[in-house]
């Protein structure tokens, strides 16, 4: 169905929008005319606003189109210059915080002196018997009643984007659950170590199916059961509905991840969540448990909708009646993404405690983007839209008029300055994009001397907005330095990645280094000492302003000694192709890839190298734990916005000319994590110089 074709639907489906007439709807060079001298393009209208049958003063009035905005006095009028010349319906609109945006039409060629513009305040409670909206796809659009009706360029964006996946997306159900939806048969779950049984199965009402529970998840963590589904009704549900499900009918905040059925777990984060959003509140819990301040619509019905419409965003021009349109400030301000993307969090496992005196105020820092942004910007810097919802030149209102063949106006809506229109791609870190790409900048200065090449590596968060890598407390971000003679690698010596890089395993120096259980020919042990020292890495919070030493921000000092390759496994003993060189610590590991822009997740522990993360730690002093676990932050080297790092590392080189080759890789998940549950463990390269 071509758009136009989509826009004459709703046009005369809709009930109480206006008739499309050729009038109406098409241009017309005939409907101005200045031969006559008595006709001035700009003429004053005297506009009275009421609100529920009472003057309604500190009201916004403008033109539909035009940049001019005017405020109602105390008895509710404001006068208005309409401009004749403008290439749209003419129309005077008012835009008031507890009604629905409405107004006037003008007569173009008998403009009236005066018009009322009778507003109707809104019900100011939420309705809980409300059903969340069908947004619609890019494919599905015919419904007059789905977003993806009018709104094609901004569906075809949240379609693809994670927002749409945040309740689908396999990774949150197996953590929620603590299962492994990619091992598909009882086989392969026991050797995985896991118990193959019957459970709920996501997106369902009660379903179950047999499926391989392994692993840590919020149900079993936080209700005390053992691996495997909670049999009994779990009580505790980790609050990641709130933000991941934010659709789920009936009671918001506080609801179990199982209960996303329908949409809410189709579509997780759609329009009809976002945009029941009035105010947000930053001292409540985050999302739809308080901080979200969502306002659901009451019936009586209008336009084949059950309830009267009632729709929040930015704008305070849009009075089409099947929209229900109100203004809201906070859509273009950093605290509206604050509403879940900012999570400090108590201890959630029974009997845990948190240490009060490295955490005074009992939380722990998860989530804490907003507050990284807030720190930089002070609340006066781009908000975080600029970046993750950035302008879309292609369109020219939020309706996709570009794409009809009719008149701007009260139905169409209002050809907007270019670039005032975002993308709703909500862009972050899924694949090698162009926001990871931008986001740091490497450096590599190298010399050679005496036969040994010196490498300076420097990384850079180019941004203004928050650390790298943010959100997700288990993301890291590698910094990969290796040297070359042609094709063939030199040994390195200096700074090591940690074990967030993620290791086979790993042994102290008094364990016997020759016993590998599981190991592979091809893979690598790699020898790390510890100098003693601790790492002062700039961080975010106390991990960046002064609050704890170098040795509370957990980051020991371990430096790269050798390594050496696996030839042969008899049993649990490898052979190796040269001895493994003395130190501190051995860690099992596999070669780096090389190639493509996306890289399967390797063992890189102990390389030349930095790594930086958030590491949580859990009740037994497990590290890379996931958030609901967690009873510390135990170390945070995260790169501040504008801020830098830099280290250096040797190589003994033979040739004249030896290269050096930085890469700085995005990682989602724990190695650990990613190959227990089988998930597709994916390195991004940010950026790489040679």
């Amino acid at each position: 169905m071509s758009h136009p074709l989509r826009f004459l639907l709703c046009v005369a489906l809709v009930a109480g929008c206006p008739s499309a007439n050729d009038d109406d709807l098409t241009a017309n060079d005939d409907d101005v005319s200045n031969d006559d001298d008595s006709v001035t393009d700009v003429v004053q209208v005297a506009v009275l606003v009421t609100l529920d049958g009472e003057p309604s003063p500190d009201t916004t009035v403008l033109q539909g189109g035009m940049p001019t905005r005017w405020t109602t006095d105390a008895d509710g009028m404001a006068t208005v210059d309409v401009d004749r010349t403008l290439d749209a319906e003419l129309w005077v609109l008012a835009s008031h915080p507890d009604a629905r945006q409405w107004g006037a039409e003008i007569d173009r060629d008998a403009p009236e002196e005066s018009v009322t513009i009778a507003l109707d305040s809104f019900r100011p409670d939420d309705n809980p018997a409300y059903s969340f909206k069908d947004p619609g796809t890019p494919e599905r659009f015919e419904d007059t009643s789905m977003c993806s009706h009018c709104h094609t360029t901004m569906i075809a964006d949240w379609f693809e984007s994670a927002h749409r996946e945040s309740a689908s997306d396999p990774q949150v159900q197996d953590l929620y659950a603590g299962a492994a939806a990619a091992i598909a048969n009882e086989a392969d779950c026991t050797a995985a170590g896991g118990v193959w049984t019957a459970g709920h199965v996501p997106g369902t009402q009660a379903d179950e199916a047999a499926r391989c529970f392994i692993g840590d998840g919020v149900l079993p963590a936080l209700n005390g059961c053992d691996t495997g589904p909670c049999e009994d009704s779990p009580d505790e549900f980790g609050a990641c509905a709130d933000c991941h499900a934010p659709g789920i009918d009936g009671q918001l905040g506080g609801r179990d991840l199982h209960d996303a059925v329908g949409h809410a777990y189709d579509y997780g984060v759609h329009c009809d969540v976002c945009h029941r959003v009035e105010s947000v509140d930053l001292e409540a819990e985050p999302g739809t448990a308080g901080r979200l301040g969502m306002l659901r619509p009451w019936p009586p019905g209008a336009f084949a909708f059950p309830e009267r419409p009632l729709t929040f965003g930015p704008y305070d021009d849009v009075m089409v009646g099947v929209m229900g349109a109100v203004q809201r400030d906070v859509y273009q301000s950093a605290d509206f993404c604050a509403g879940c993307h900012q999570l400090n969090q108590e201890v959630l496992v029974p009997g845990a405690q948190i240490d009060t005196t490295r955490w005074p105020s009992s939380r722990l820092p998860i989530h804490d983007t907003y507050a990284e942004w807030l720190d930089i910007s002070q609340g006066v810097g781009l908000p975080c839209q600029d970046c993750h919802m950035p302008p879309d030149e292609t369109v020219t209102n939020a309706a996709d008029l570009q794409l009809l063949s009719v008149r701007a106006g009260m139905v169409t809506g209002w050809v907007r300055e270019q670039g005032t229109v975002r993308h709703h791609s909500f862009e972050g870190p899924v694949g090698a994009n162009e926001l990871l790409r931008n986001a740091a900048f490497v450096n590599v200065q190298d010399s050679v001397e005496d036969g040994v090449l010196t490498a300076a590596v420097s990384v850079t968060n180019t941004s203004f907005g928050h650390a790298l890598p943010t959100g997700e407390p288990m993301r890291s971000m590698l910094l990969e330095v290796r040297a070359f003679c042609g094709d063939d690698e030199l040994a390195a010596s200096g700074p090591a990645l940690s074990d967030v890089a993620g290791a086979l395993d790993i042994k102290e120096a008094s364990e016997d280094w020759s016993l590998w259980p599981g190991a592979e020919v091809g893979q690598v042990v790699r020898v790390v000492s510890r100098t003693g020292g601790f790492w002062d890495d700039d961080g975010t919070g106390p991990f960046g302003d002064g609050t704890f030493s170098p040795e509370d921000k957990g980051l020991p000092i371990e430096e790269l000694v050798g390594f050496s390759t696996i030839t042969a496994v008899d049993g649990d003993v490898a052979t190796f192709d040269a001895p493994l060189p003395t130190g501190d610590i051995a860690l099992l590991g596999e070669p780096p890839l090389d190639g493509s822009a996306e890289r399967a997740s390797r063992a890189l522990a102990g390389a030349a190298g930095h790594a930086f993360s958030k590491v949580l730690t859990g009740p037994d002093g497990a590290r890379q734990v996931p958030h609901f676990l967690a009873v510390d932050v135990a170390a945070d080297n995260r790169l501040p916005p504008q801020r830098q790092w830099s280290g250096s590392w040797t190589f003994p080189t033979s040739c004249a000319e030896p290269s050096v080759r930085a890469s700085l890789l995005y990682r989602a998940w724990p190695l650990g994590l990613a190959r227990e549950r089988a998930w597709a463990g994916v390195d991004v390269v940010m950026v790489e110089a040679e």
